[in-house]
């Protein structure tokens, strides 16, 4: 059985970079809710572009390049956009 979600664009900080791409919900269920509800701790981030924030390692690629994906440790999240 699928389950239906809902595609969300968002930009979320941490403390060592920003984050754009595209998070998965429950249909009409809030953003919060489902990250609050992460067990694993990590959430997905799909279709993703990745900036680091000055003075950090660039440890991956060069900012801004496009991955498939990326986990996002949600204990580690400052703010998250809503784009």
């Amino acid at each position: 059985m699928k389950i239906p979600k809902q595609k969300v664009k968002v930009k979320i900080k941490t403390e060592s970079f920003i984050v754009k791409g595209t998070v998965f919900t429950m249909v009409e269920g809030r953003l919060l809710d489902y990250i609050n509800s992460q067990k694993n701790n990590f959430i997905p981030v799909t279709d993703s572009e990745v900036y680091y924030l000055e003075g950090r390692k660039k440890d991956l690629e060069e900012n801004g390049n496009k991955r498939e994906i990326v986990f996002i440790n949600v204990e580690k999240i400052e703010m998250i956009e809503v784009l």
